[in-house]
């Protein structure tokens, strides 16, 4: 059982905050395939392109544990807001721990910033996010066995580019494109050095009524030959209600979720599956100024 334990500490490090397509709620629920959709408070995590449909100041942050195991607690938080002569700029900041009761084995934490430009309303859009990112390690074991005399293993950082291309047409048919790590940003010297995960999200939504946005996406690694695809869609039932749901080919993964709209708020469930790992549960508050 160590031994799994390990291994899982060590596939999750430089995987899931550098790189997570399911970071959001909204992104859970619709298993990654809104890369073209339309821009929100989740923009500058799956597609910076779309900071430019932002009109008004929104807050947003949520959560969760990573599969339901309390030892990988899982948070972010972003703020879009249109600064006069920037143009629609946006923050964001993701965390993640693994952890053994009060003792902190590892802390991935990437504070991020984001920027949308409409190159040609109602045709173009590009936009990029910088991302620095910190990777933090607790305490060897030492003699005790425990970490409570074990030396610090200190902390690495390095830092990325993103970058995001979004066509459109008459606010119905959206084309999407999200290049992750454009820059190969890597983190570590000499033998220890690791180009973290490159990753390639084309995609395209269709909304036939203002009510309904259906989506379909593909996704791939640079590098890895394995091709992803991924569907959604998002209905708002009413004014305070709307649903979302997706599915993904290899692996299967399934999500579902719902948000919740109060005036200017929103509460956001989502949920994912996992082919071998359980579930994981995400919420998220939102806030529109």
């Amino acid at each position: 059982m160590k031994k799994i334990t390990l291994l899982l500490f060590a596939s999750f490090i430089y995987t899931q905050v550098s790189d997570n397509s399911y970071l959001t709620t909204e992104s859970s629920a619709m298993v990654g395939s809104n890369v073209a959709g339309f821009g929100s408070s989740n923009s500058i995590f799956n597609n910076p392109a779309g900071l430019s449909d932002v009109e008004d100041i929104q807050l947003l942050t949520g959560g969760g544990n990573l599969y339901g195991f309390s030892w990988l607690p899982s948070y972010y938080i972003s703020v879009n807001a249109p600064i006069p002569v920037l143009g629609k700029v946006a923050f964001g900041l993701q965390q993640l721990k693994t952890q053994n009761g009060s003792v902190i084995l590892s802390t991935e934490q990437t504070l991020s910033v984001g920027q949308g430009f409409n190159l040609q309303k109602d045709k173009n859009s590009i936009g990029y996010t910088a991302n620095f990112m910190q990777v933090g390690y607790g305490k060897s074991a030492g003699v005790s066995g425990d970490g409570s005399d074990g030396l610090d293993l200190g902390k690495l950082n390095t830092t990325t580019i993103d970058v995001g291309f979004i066509a459109s047409l008459r606010n119905k048919y959206r084309c999407g494109v999200y290049i992750k790590n454009i820059n190969s940003g890597a983190i570590g010297t000499g033998m220890t050095r690791t180009v973290l995960p490159r990753r390639l999200n084309a995609g395209i939504t269709y909304s036939p009524i203002s009510e309904l946005a259906t989506s379909i996406s593909m996704e791939r690694l640079l590098g890895n030959s394995d091709i992803q695809i991924k569907g959604g869609l998002q209905y708002s039932l009413n004014s305070m209600i709307d649903f979302m749901m997706g599915a993904q080919a290899n692996p299967n993964r399934f999500g579902i979720g719902a948000k919740f709209k109060f005036i200017n708020q929103t509460l956001t469930y989502g949920l994912l599956t996992h082919p071998v790992l359980p579930m994981t549960h995400q919420l998220s508050l939102g806030l529109s100024l």
